[in-house]
């Protein structure tokens, strides 16, 4: 079965995840927080399990709920069926599913990826050796980089972020964001909207980032995993990370320097 053929299996996938979690959200309203981030993290587990087994996908599945082997388990399905559980669960319309298939147990081995932004309904996708897309457009970063005064970045300082090192590129940025959902961060790069993502705090999971770095990737982006320059990751769980994520080289030369 070639790159697209999983893709497809992947964006089917998708779209049935993203439907189960409009449902458990309409259905959730009204109740605690913690009792919705529950709800729509099982929801969304379980609307992913139940399409894989009834497509007949043979696929270890790493997700951030658990893991399974579903059929006999030739390749491998890194996931987070719900990208900013609490972005969704409080209202705030930036959540993704994110969903990776690999021949390996590494980034590197990537052959087919979806991001599928579930408010708008917007997908990005890649195959390996055929390209990124925003739904059916494709996606190819070529811009120079533009000056970090007017770039605009997206950074995670949540949960004890080392602000030492930060505070020379927030002073030297000028339009900074905090979204809540690396996923759809890093694809924002991807489509050319952001010019980059950071995250040095040590603890991004795989299950979060891998589909968008993937599709970055194959968008013509960059990136430095855990300070090695398009280094590899390997695709468990417990898997963590620090990340710059950005459209070109310069861009992350430029980041880069102002972290040291």
């Amino acid at each position: 079965m070639d790159s697209s053929r999983h893709l497809e299996i992947l964006v089917e996938a998708a779209w049935r995840v993203r439907e189960a979690l409009l449902r458990a959200e309409r259905e959730s309203r009204g109740l605690s927080l913690e009792r919705r981030k529950r709800i729509l993290d099982e929801a969304a587990e379980e609307a992913l399990e139940t399409y894989l087994r009834r497509s007949g996908a043979s696929v270890r599945l790493e997700s951030e709920e658990g893991e399974a082997t579903i059929g006999s388990g030739e390749l491998l399905l890194i996931a987070d069926p719900l990208d900013g559980t609490t972005n969704m669960a409080v209202g705030i319309p930036f959540s993704a599913v994110s969903l990776m298939l690999s021949e390996t147990e590494y980034l590197s081995g990537a052959i087919a990826s979806i991001v599928l932004d579930i408010p708008r309904g917007v997908a990005y996708k890649a195959a390996k050796g055929l390209g990124a897309w925003r739904d059916d457009t494709p996606i190819r970063l070529r811009r120079k980089a533009r000056p970090l005064s007017k770039a605009i970045l997206s950074i995670d300082i949540s949960k004890s972020a080392p602000m030492n090192r930060l505070r020379r590129l927030i002073a030297k940025a000028r339009h900074l964001r905090q979204l809540g959902s690396a996923a759809l961060s890093i694809c924002l790069i991807a489509e050319g909207t952001l010019d980059a993502h950071i995250d040095v705090r040590g603890v991004l999971r795989a299950v979060d980032s891998a589909a968008a770095l993937h599709i970055l990737k194959e968008a013509g982006g960059v990136y430095r995993l855990n300070d090695v320059y398009m280094g590899d990751l390997k695709l468990k769980r417990d898997s963590r990370l620090s990340v710059i994520a950005a459209s070109n080289d310069e861009m992350l030369r430029r980041i880069k320097e102002l972290l040291r």
